[in-house]
């Protein structure tokens, strides 16, 4: 990509995107200098579709938020960060960031920018490019290189970002000289805010390979700061002829990156499910080592760790101050994460089948998903015969799955029901018979209200 292809494509984008057609008549109507910079701009040099719109202005600022204001028919907010002041707009398209910049100019906001990558500017009022720092050069070499080490250590939480770039772009590289400044921060990173730990772990998390990402992370020893609960999966070796859990687990993740879809991920699984699978399989071993003991014949065992890995786990997003249902989700993949393989070790019964698809609910694709997915990472030296029995029973639980909500809906019996036909008063035996009612609707015996009560009225209890 050259620097005049390049002013072409952008040319061209400014010409076929309404927005940016519209912005930039407005910059040359009233003579604002206004820019389309960051990821925009690294995203058409390389060929790729632009997500949210990134916009700097350094004259007429104020002239340009209250005409924007009047053209998409939205106040839009505006807040400070680090001495810097971004006007944020909801438009249809998406988001629209507009920094103001009348003190620092263009060259001032471009090099407080931490990758030369992401100092890359188009004036959509004159048509032209600026690359003060070398970032169309940095894309032809697949380099990742800070403009200034001072820009890790203004913000700690752009060394996570680096981790992440390199999962965005897993083809390229960070610089020694980068590498240094970001793995410095490691002390600061660990008085950083949670929340925007977890907001930069999430965004890696989503990226086309987040092993990669998280791989750096460790490299760069940031991964006691971020994930100190992982840290001891490094020296936890899984068996004989298997990586480490902490490798295991970075492979789990590199299956979910592959073109041939997981068995319960459909093409369009959306971001929120996607983030789920990857942050369950994240932490599904993080109980691991806690677990870890020794078989006869000398082999390691986890007896449990699932069953701990949940509460652990909840821990874990607790301290990142993830959503309440971000941690109920997760706590149950890993608690269930295990079930399809012994299923399929079984072999299956119908009735196993059932009750997970049940139990599981709306989870089960992603809950299929993540056994393939971890089964695929063992690092087991001959996996294929068990793979196959796994991905059958996979295939098995969501046609399962399918027929289960095909059937009409079952009224809830409640334990009022119980008490009253079978005679018996408040307690351990309650539960269990309406545990028996749950089974025979999951078998298909009973498919209503009213066969549940009959069954309940011909029921004799233990004495």
């Amino acid at each position: 990509m050259t620097r005049r292809t390049l002013v072409t494509r952008l040319r061209g984008r400014c010409k076929r995107n309404p927005l940016l057609r519209q912005l930039s008549k407005i910059a040359v109507d009233q003579a604002i200098d206004l820019y389309w910079v960051g990821g925009g701009i690294r995203d058409a040099a390389m060929g790729r579709a632009s997500g949210d719109l990134d916009l700097l202005v350094t004259t007429g600022s104020r002239r340009l938020v209250g005409i924007l204001q009047s053209t998409w028919d939205t106040r839009g907010f505006s807040f400070r960060k680090r001495g810097v002041t971004t006007w944020r707009f909801a438009v249809d398209d998406g988001t629209v960031d507009l920094v103001l910049a009348e003190r620092r100019g263009l060259d001032g906001d471009l090099t407080r920018r931490e990758l030369t990558i992401n100092a890359m500017a188009f004036s959509l009022r004159e048509q032209t490019f600026h690359d003060p720092h070398g970032g169309l050069a940095d894309l032809r070499r697949k380099r990742l290189r800070t403009i200034d080490a001072k820009r890790f250590r203004e913000d700690p939480v752009r060394a996570l970002r680096l981790a992440r770039f390199h999962g965005t772009l897993p083809t390229f590289n960070a610089t020694v000289e980068t590498r240094r400044a970001a793995g410095a921060q490691k002390r600061a990173l660990g008085r950083a805010s949670p929340e925007r730990i977890r907001d930069e772990l999430q965004k890696l998390l989503l990226s086309r390979r987040p092993d990669r990402g998280l791989a750096v992370i460790e490299e760069l020893g940031l991964l006691p700061a971020v994930l100190p609960e992982l840290v001891p999966l490094q020296s936890c070796v899984a068996g004989e002829g298997r990586p480490d859990v902490w490798s295991h687990t970075l492979q789990t993740l590199r299956e979910t990156c592959r073109r041939t879809p997981l068995p319960g991920v459909s093409k369009s699984m959306d971001a929120a499910s996607t983030a789920l699978l990857r942050w369950s399989l994240l932490l599904h071993d993080i109980a691991k080592p806690a677990t870890l003991g020794v078989k006869k014949d000398g082999s390691p065992s986890f007896h449990g760790h699932e069953v701990l890995g949940e509460k652990m786990a909840d821990a874990c997003l607790r301290r990142l101050h993830a959503s309440r249902d971000l941690r109920r989700d997760v706590g149950k993949l890993i608690r269930w994460h295990l079930r399809p393989g012994h299923l399929a070790d079984g072999p299956p019964s119908r009735r196993g089948l059932r009750r997970l698809a049940h139990e599981a609910g709306p989870l089960l694709p992603i809950l299929c998903a993540h056994a393939a997915a971890d089964a695929r990472g063992s690092g087991s030296p001959d996996p294929t015969e068990r793979m196959e029995r796994l991905e059958s029973t996979l295939a098995a639980l969501l046609e399962t799955a399918q027929s289960l909500r095909k059937r009409p809906l079952l009224r809830p019996v409640t334990g009022n029901d119980v008490m009253k036909l079978c005679d018996v008063d408040a307690g351990e035996d309650v539960g269990r018979i309406l545990r028996e009612v749950e089974e025979r609707v999951l078998e298909g015996r009973i498919v209503n209200r009213r066969q549940a009560l009959a069954y309940l009225r011909t029921r004799k209890t233990a004495p």
